[in-house]
């Protein structure tokens, strides 16, 4: 059995004797490799390749949830397919530029039609997914179960907001809902054809990762009305897939419409009651130490944080991971920690 199949066992509860230790380590760690700024990792494909094996090599025992090309597309594919700006910096990702000032925009933005899945710097990601595919080690592949049948896409609801402006979204929600359902309708149709671009690439999907922060930025009810829709449109198009959804903002107000997203793994950070999360919701629960506590502890804290977390969320259904990405300063000999922490305690619990 692959390293894969354990872990996924471990995500759908078929698995309550291991603890997978499964990162979320990008650019901002990567780059680290090849001592170069962020802004070239984004260009260079090869470079990002290379580093990527690298940091596989140098931690065999781990599934690297960011093991994909990137373009600097995250928080950038909304609203540059629709004709909006990148704005690049050295070493920091790039942002957006808004391409909405007013509700008559958004009817502009309709009439012209969905834009091609490829447009703007989705297609350099493209372009980059398809170099991967290629050239990416089939051992790898099988072990790790990486790139086959795994469709990485960008921020989507929150992509839109992003798009338009997080001042505007989050006004309009109560000026202009119907305007907001209407950008949300189109860009959620883009990103569904920009996912179906990435697995003609690598397949029909088998691997889902989404990662979206705006359910922790509204109320309750905007949740459900202008958030849960359209995450679970794009859930609901690969059911029978593995869906994992990240977001490590607090949300311990709405975990019962929390736990309505339609994925079955969530990346959550370290703001919310693990042991109410554990709970109140369906979810194999991937994290959770803070990042930058996990960047400035020691490897003598980080066993201690490894076992207060297990002994609140227990052996199954349970990735051990930061709470969001990796900091970009990151101790090596602290992820040789966690680790070494996850084995250590699966055999204490197991045994009591």
């Amino acid at each position: 059995m692959s390293l894969w199949e354990k872990v996924v066992d471990v995500a759908l509860g078929k698995n309550k004797e291991e603890i997978p230790v499964v990162l979320w380590a990008y650019s901002l760690v990567l780059r680290r490799f090849e001592q170069i700024t962020e802004r070239k990792y984004y260009e260079d494909v090869k470079v990002q390749l290379r580093s990527i094996l690298a940091f596989q090599k140098r931690f065999p025992e781990i599934i690297n949830i960011h093991t994909y090309p990137s373009a600097g597309e995250g928080v950038c594919a909304i609203s540059n397919a629709f004709g909006g700006k990148i704005i690049w910096m050295e070493n920091s990702p790039p942002y957006a530029d808004t391409i909405i000032k007013e509700p008559e925009d958004v009817d502009k933005l309709v009439s012209a039609g969905i834009p091609e899945a490829n447009a703007g710097i989705a297609g350099d990601l493209l372009k980059k997914l398809e170099y991967f595919y290629d050239w990416f080690p089939k051992d790898l592949r099988e072990n790790y179960g990486y790139l086959d049948g795994v469709v990485y896409a960008p921020i989507c609801v929150e992509g839109a907001a992003i798009a338009m402006g997080y001042d505007k979204f989050f006004i309009w929600l109560r000026l202009y809902p119907d305007v907001i359902h209407k950008w949300l309708k189109i860009t959620t149709e883009w990103y569904l054809r920009y996912c179906k671009a990435i697995e003609d690439i690598v397949g029909k999907c088998k691997f889902l990762i989404v990662p979206d922060h705006s359910p922790h930025m509204v109320n309750k009810e905007q949740f459900n009305e202008f958030v849960l829709p359209y995450l679970n449109k794009v859930f609901g198009r690969y059911k029978g897939a593995l869906r994992l959804w990240h977001n490590e903002g607090k949300v311990g107000n709405k975990l019962e419409d929390i736990d309505k997203i339609d994925a079955e793994i969530w990346h959550f950070g370290p703001f919310d009651d693990e042991i109410i999360v554990r709970a109140k919701t369906h979810f194999c629960l991937m994290g959770n130490i803070h990042p930058p506590e996990f960047e400035k502890c020691s490897p003598e804290e980080v066993d201690i944080k490894c076992k207060k977390l297990i002994e609140k969320v227990g052996i199954g259904k349970f990735w051990l991971s930061t709470g969001g990405g990796l900091a970009p300063n990151t101790p090596f000999k602290n992820i040789d920690a966690l680790i070494a922490s996850a084995k250590k305690y699966v055999n204490i619990f197991l045994r009591k």
